[in-house]
């Protein structure tokens, strides 16, 4: 875990620009977005973004908690009116029962299975009854079916939907795909119009070959 806090801890200055300031990045950012704006919906939600970053989700949620203080840094600056915990995901400095819902994203990607365990099991502790986490994972299905091999922890883990349909405190509750085209191997100029057809496959019954699955579970 160290060391990708650290990894982050040297991107944080540069992670917006190199990240999301490109029309990949804005892809993503787009689809992400649409979907978040489907599920939360209440206002009145305490929410809180786990492994939040540099903020660039925190418009959606009250609490930032994170383990690199670098990133942390960067997203004060940006939301000074939010509260930030420095934490592990595992271990957050909250009471029980006191959240409605967490949202994290490009971050279950980096664990293996062991951390996403503990980290739902975190997230069950503050959560309040039915309570919700919602969350990004690359597909199992759509690696599987290019041969993805993993070179180290960077983006390592991947799930189907059906890994967390057996867990003991969650059941799932709603699923999302995004990231349909390899959309990397195409030219920048037609990205954004390649958006509405990527979103209507990733919603469609071929979700589970998106790159990406958003996941929403809410507490039993």
């Amino acid at each position: 875990m160290n060391e990708i806090i650290q990894y982050y801890n040297d991107l944080a200055s540069t992670y917006d620009q190199n990240r999301f300031s490109n029309s990949y990045g804005r892809f993503i950012d787009f689809q992400e977005r649409k979907i978040l704006d489907t599920l939360l919906t209440d206002q009145k939600e305490q929410i809180l973004d786990l492994a939040c970053g540099t903020g660039r989700l925190l418009n959606y949620a009250s609490i930032g908690v994170d383990a690199s203080f670098e990133m942390i840094e960067v997203a004060k600056r940006k939301f000074p009116e939010k509260t930030f915990l420095q934490s592990e995901a595992g271990h957050i400095l909250l009471e029980d029962n006191c959240i409605d819902t967490v949202i994290s994203f490009h971050f279950f990607m980096h664990l293996d299975h062991s951390k996403i365990n503990e980290v739902l099991e975190e997230s069950n502790r503050i959560l309040k009854k039915k309570g919700r986490i919602i969350f990004d994972i690359p597909s199992r299905k759509r690696r599987n079916l290019f041969g993805y091999k993993k070179a180290n922890w960077h983006g390592a883990s991947s799930f189907s939907i059906n890994d967390f349909k057996v867990h003991p405190n969650f059941k799932v509750k709603r699923t999302f795909g995004f990231l349909f085209f390899p959309i990397h191997r195409f030219p920048d100029f037609c990205r954004k119009f390649l958006l509405p057809l990527d979103s209507f496959l990733a919603s469609s019954f071929l979700k589970e070959y998106s790159s990406y699955l958003i996941i929403e579970l809410e507490k039993k």
